[in-house]
């Protein structure tokens, strides 16, 4: 592991983060009037049992104000219910936010911008930050993006996970580094060299490095900053954009990780310039599973580049496409299961078939591959359920060929391997798998708005057989 520290020089200001009190506000009434179980506000209650007194309130808003006097409590207060319990309780709103900045030479030019557009949270400043990146990436930027931090006066040490410079996928990958045991070994490097509460973890790399550290940046102290600089098609258009933070594990992907923020998610597209055109493809299939659940026009824009999947202002603007659709899906996700069901399309398929091929005799499969054909048999699902047309059915082959992604299950799978392995699945519940369907080219089922829906065995099955080749 390399393990490589810059001396500090003179910080630089940046702007301070606003504080949300919003969530807090509409709140209060529930927390003055303690009407939980009824969910009553103070206008409503009558003032019974359950009610403070006038008084009360005004003394909880004076804790509220001077929290360190010394409060009296009366026998009232410390009475249990009608049942013999006596109830509390606490909560606290988390805000999870990530602002995204992307330009072209982002990077390159990093010293000079990250004062005007705050690239990281000026708290760092003074303390102990770590760039971790994988060995592939850290030959092409890892001392670029270290030089400039260190230009910018910040203590930052970097750490570099292993990664095949060509794995069981065919092409440079970390996927087999994404382990607790390197997640461990990370952190054992981090806590002993120290860190305080305003540390921050640059994650240098694509999905798999942003990942692995937004997981280590939840568990560290709690919690500390994060900051994605994402390098690969794929992190730019998905994986980086998200709360998701995750390790695998022996049973499957990403069974192990948090809901974590990065305070920043940076993007540079002309750093696409280093990847593979199978690469930029297992990006682009993220891109196209959005596109398939809510925006043909994406759709449309995605096939008019299939052969320029090299050009920078191509993919600079199937990005900005991309990230448009994903954000607000993050920020309504309480709103409606449509908001975790559009993300995850095909992935309930697509995630057994990834993990599985790393455990068969074929080439492996990269992750917007294995969604590709998850896509493909979700769409076949669909049809088999009467949900969707054949015409509906075949885009999806259509699109995802023309865009030279894989659209069959690999010959050396077998249906009860993927049966079985799709148990391990997140939205596995009461021993069926549930995912969201389509019922045409940018719309997604729903019923009294709802989007996700238990599959039958036997109808996963059907569809696995509809599409192998």
């Amino acid at each position: 592991m390399l393990f490589e520290s810059i001396s500090p020089i003179d910080p630089v200001s940046f702007g301070v983060e606003p504080i949300f009190a919003l969530a807090l506000a509409a709140m209060l009434p529930y927390l003055i009037c303690r009407c939980f179980r009824t969910k009553q506000t103070p206008e409503s209650c009558k003032g019974g049992k359950c009610c403070h007194s006038s008084k009360k309130v005004a003394k909880k808003a004076y804790m509220k104000d001077n929290p360190s006097r010394i409060i009296s409590f009366s026998s009232e207060e410390l009475k249990a219910d009608q049942d013999g319990i006596w109830r509390a309780g606490f909560s606290r709103v988390k805000n999870m936010a990530s602002n995204i900045l992307l330009r072209n030479n982002l990077i390159a030019d990093f010293d000079k911008l990250a004062a005007d557009i705050g690239a990281f949270p000026v708290k760092c400043m003074g303390t102990k930050n770590y760039l971790i990146t994988d060995s592939i990436v850290d030959g092409l930027y890892g001392n670029l993006v270290m030089e400039k931090l260190k230009a910018l006066g910040m203590e930052v040490y970097k750490l570099v996970i292993p990664s095949s410079s060509l794995d069981r996928t065919g092409d440079p990958s970390t996927e087999k580094s994404k382990t607790l045991d390197n997640f461990k070994m990370l952190t054992d490097a981090i806590l002993k060299n120290g860190i305080t509460k305003h540390s921050v973890i640059f994650s240098l790399g694509g999905g798999v490095v942003n990942n692995i550290c937004g997981f280590i940046a939840s568990t560290l102290y709690r919690g500390i900053g994060l900051v994605h600089i994402t390098t690969t098609c794929m992190g730019m258009v998905d994986a980086a954009i998200d709360f998701k933070q995750a390790v695998n594990h022996c049973c499957g992907k990403n069974l192990l990780g948090a809901y974590y923020p990065a305070c920043r998610i940076l993007i540079d597209p002309t750093l696409l310039a280093t990847q593979s055109v199978r690469a930029i493809r297992n990006g682009i299939a993220e891109a196209i599973k959005h596109g398939l659940c809510h925006s043909p026009d994406l759709l449309e824009f995605i096939l008019s580049g299939w052969n320029k999947l090299k050009d920078p202002e191509y993919l600079e603007t199937l990005i900005k496409m991309t990230v448009a659709l994903k954000a607000p899906t993050l920020t309504h996700y309480n709103e409606s299961n449509f908001n975790e069901m559009c993300p995850q399309y095909g992935h309930s398929v697509g995630h057994s078939l990834e993990f599985l091929s790393f455990h068969t005799e074929g080439q492996a499969l990269l992750h917007g591959e294995a969604v590709a054909i998850g896509c493909c048999v979700s769409a076949e699902i669909a049809k088999i359920m009467r949900l969707c047309d054949q015409k509906t059915v075949d885009y999806h082959y259509t699109v995802f060929e023309r865009m030279g992604l894989p659209v069959y299950v690999p010959e050396d799978q077998k249906i009860d391997d993927i049966a079985k392995q799709m148990k391990y699945d997140k939205h596995y519940a009461k021993k069926q798998v549930t995912m969201g369907l389509l019922t045409d080219i940018g719309t997604m089922h729903s019923k009294d708005g709802n989007f996700c829906f238990t599959i039958e065995d036997d109808v996963v099955r059907q569809a696995l057989h509809a599409n192998i080749r």
